[in-house]
């Protein structure tokens, strides 16, 4: 609080007034982490870095390969979100995080509302044809926004939430009319093929367009991102021996490339289309191979990525994650003076540490496990210069 004396003649006025002065440093995270084997365990130290009151440090211990889910979520959820494929983005994986971790009360209600938020906000983009346009209240409706919203709808309304149906409806009629006057475009960089692979994709969930899927399989030419989510969309339609024919020996292997606009996909986001079809696949090797490929790029928070990268590679690790059948996740932590037991079926646990002060403070791992567990103590402060 100010203090300021104003003078008038022969009067004299005092007012306090309250001025928020805000650090303008952008917070900043350092990572810790490492491999501990069954029976092992690990010592080191907790160091808040930051300004006192700015500063938190996370546990994470999980069963598969780091996906430095805190900070990714909670970049999605507190991105200035304003278009279709943004406000998708921000609560799709979300759909998935009970299957990945263990949520408190407090996390659960802030999902569902979260969830139930965005599907409320979609009401805003609908087109008069049934599409979603690229911003609110916009009268043209955009063809990848479109599927990306609709998938979302349709993914949410299997877990539950509550979509209205007249919205489902005419975006399935949408869809459809899409699908079938679908031409190749001569600009093959607008990936036309994959957008009408990933149309054909989320239809096939409801009622597969089996016609439109057939045409565009018989295209010599097709993007190898176009034969696999085509591949998950027979799955879907339940010939998965058609799926297999088509993807073939296919690599999995994709060139680092990031995409601002059309599809708004990179060399991540493709890895996780193709994850998301080997799990349909039931293909639990090769998934789990690039599933440690995605997660070595989410655990890396220096490496950004644009909201539509993160919600694809963590939906699709959640998925992964959602049919496997792991042994329990166990293991203990002294901390604070305390030594907590820890276990959940899951495959990831978080706990908030709590510091004392603005010094280190030592603690110890052990994992009571019967496999390895990866092991990650992270620190977020915002510094003061």
């Amino acid at each position: 609080k100010i203090t300021v004396n104003a003078s008038s003649g022969s009067h004299t006025s005092s007012d306090e007034i309250e001025i928020e002065v805000r650090n303008p440093n952008p917070p900043v995270t350092q990572v810790t982490d490492m491999v501990l084997e069954a029976g092992k365990a690990w010592n080191g130290d907790v160091i808040p870095i930051g300004i006192s009151g700015t500063n938190s440090a996370v546990l994470e211990v999980s069963s598969i390969p780091p996906i430095n889910l805190g900070y990714r979520l909670r970049y999605l959820m507190e991105y200035p979100h304003g278009c279709i494929e943004q406000t998708t983005s921000a609560a799709f994986p979300q759909l998935y995080l009970s299957v990945v971790k263990d949520l408190s009360e407090a996390e659960i209600a802030r999902t569902k509302f979260n969830i139930t938020k965005a599907i409320e906000r979609l009401k805003m983009f609908v087109t008069r044809d049934g599409g979603f346009a690229y911003w609110p209240g916009g009268d043209d409706s955009d063809s990848w926004g479109s599927t990306y919203a609709g998938h979302f709808m349709i993914e949410a309304e299997q877990k539950g939430y509550y979509v209205p149906a007249d919205m489902v409806k005419r975006w399935k009629k949408y869809q459809r009319n899409k699908a079938m006057e679908w031409r190749r475009n001569e600009h093959k960089y607008y990936n036309t093929d994959l957008v009408q692979a990933y149309r054909l994709y989320t239809l096939a969930s409801a009622d597969a367009e089996l016609s439109a899927m057939n045409r565009l399989r018989e295209l010599s030419d097709l993007s190898l991102q176009a034969k696999w989510m085509l591949a998950a969309a027979y799955i879907k339609a339940g010939q998965p021996e058609a799926a297999k024919k088509i993807i073939g020996n296919l690599t999995t292997s994709i060139k680092p490339y990031q995409e601002m606009g059309y599809t708004y996909g990179s060399d991540i986001r493709d890895k996780a289309i193709i994850l998301e079809t080997l799990v349909l696949l039931n293909e639990k090797a090769k998934a789990f191979d690039l599933v440690k490929e995605i997660s070595n790029s989410l655990s890396n928070s220096s490496y950004w990525m644009s909201t539509q990268t993160i919600a694809y590679s963590l939906k699709a690790i959640g998925m992964f994650v959602a049919t496997e059948k792991r042994g329990e996740l166990k293991f203990s932590y002294t901390y604070g003076g305390k030594t907590i037991n820890a276990s959940t079926n899951l495959p990831v646990s978080q706990t908030a540490l709590v510091f004392a002060g603005a010094q280190k403070a030592p603690i110890k791992i052990s994992n009571e496990s019967k496999g390895s567990l990866f092991v990650r103590v992270v620190s977020t402060g915002t510094p003061a210069r």
